[in-house]
């Protein structure tokens, strides 16, 4: 089958979906796009030229900002070409006011489980479909320990520092020997040191450097339908594939993939982040242990090759 797939790249990880696929026995276009808002990049000459069998957006914006043209939307669906998606929510709207869009794609791999419950219910064909992790990128790598916690990632500044709960629960860890790294950060958090990264070595390293890697999975959104929701990022599958300690969030949708025997949780609390940290940081054991499985579990089942194979399956193609 030839795929079409029209991407941005961002820190080298969404071109590889165009390799998981090559992986899968697939020929592969690829189109990266040069901004996800600019209109009508993808025009019908271009369909047209490659003439694939299939279509596949990394994200909503490319039909929602009309990347891809209305008219080359109609065309597509005229050819009865499918239109396939493996992404998540469009953070400036709900995604229950977004049907238009949703409707304009044959086949939806969410990231999100509340969304893609709503969008089955509205009769799409919407799976669940987690991220993943390259094991070319993110592989064993354990190292003598710098920081007591760390958090790699970027600062979501849609929200007020005020109102940003990553800022709120870092700043009440300002105590401990902390890593942050992520631009946003910076002029947001008081007397914590903030650096940037950009490659995967980087992030692998201070993993591995460190000896409680936090996750903050807040949706940071500015709409209100969006508070007290939680979203796991690359992160989650990233750092138990280094062989390093996660302590997560905890939610039902986590829980589903690591249980608490794998990776430490903490209520969306402070003190429960609080406890939990001092908890694991006495336990240097423990945290081997859980750190452990969590490598073999994510090696086992969650790399992106996994997610390819199950979403090819799913299409039966």
């Amino acid at each position: 089958m030839k795929i079409l797939y029209i991407y941005r790249d961002y820190k080298g990880r969404r071109k590889k979906y165009g390799e998981m696929m090559e992986k899968c026995g697939h020929k592969v276009v690829y189109l990266n796009i040069l901004e996800k808002k600019i209109k009508n990049q993808v025009g019908i000459s271009y369909i047209k030229k490659k003439n694939p069998d299939m279509v596949w957006v990394y994200t909503p914006y490319y039909i929602s900002h009309r990347v891809i043209s209305d008219e080359t939307i109609n065309y597509i669906r005229d050819k009865k070409i499918p239109i396939v998606m493996y992404s998540t929510i469009d953070p400036e709207k709900p995604y229950t006011e977004d049907l238009d869009t949703w409707k304009k794609m044959d086949f939806l791999f969410l990231h999100y489980k509340p969304m893609c419950k709503f969008l089955k219910e509205k009769g799409l064909n919407a799976y669940y479909m987690p991220l993943g992790f390259y094991p070319d990128q993110y592989f064993k790598t354990i190292l003598n320990k710098k920081y007591d916690i760390s958090f790699m990632g970027t600062a979501q500044t849609y929200l007020p520092t005020k109102k940003d709960k990553r800022v709120e629960y870092i700043q009440s860890l300002s105590k401990y020997k902390l890593g942050i790294y992520g631009e946003g950060f910076k002029g947001r958090l008081k007397n914590i040191s903030v650096k940037s990264f950009r490659l995967h070595d980087t992030q692998r390293q201070v993993y591995a450097q460190t000896k409680i890697n936090l996750d903050l999975p807040f949706v940071n959104y500015k709409h209100p339908f969006y508070k007290n929701q939680y979203h796991f990022k690359n992160r989650f599958f990233e750092i138990p594939a280094t062989g390093n300690f996660l302590l997560e969030l905890r939610c039902p949708e986590f829980l589903e993939i690591f249980d608490e025997d794998t990776i430490g949780y903490y209520d969306d609390n402070i003190e429960s982040l609080k406890y939990n940290v001092k908890k694991y940081l006495k336990d240097k054991k423990l945290r081997k242990q859980m750190a452990e499985k969590s490598y073999k579990l994510v090696h086992q089942k969650h790399t992106y090759l996994h997610m390819f194979k199950k979403m090819f399956k799913i299409m039966s193609i």
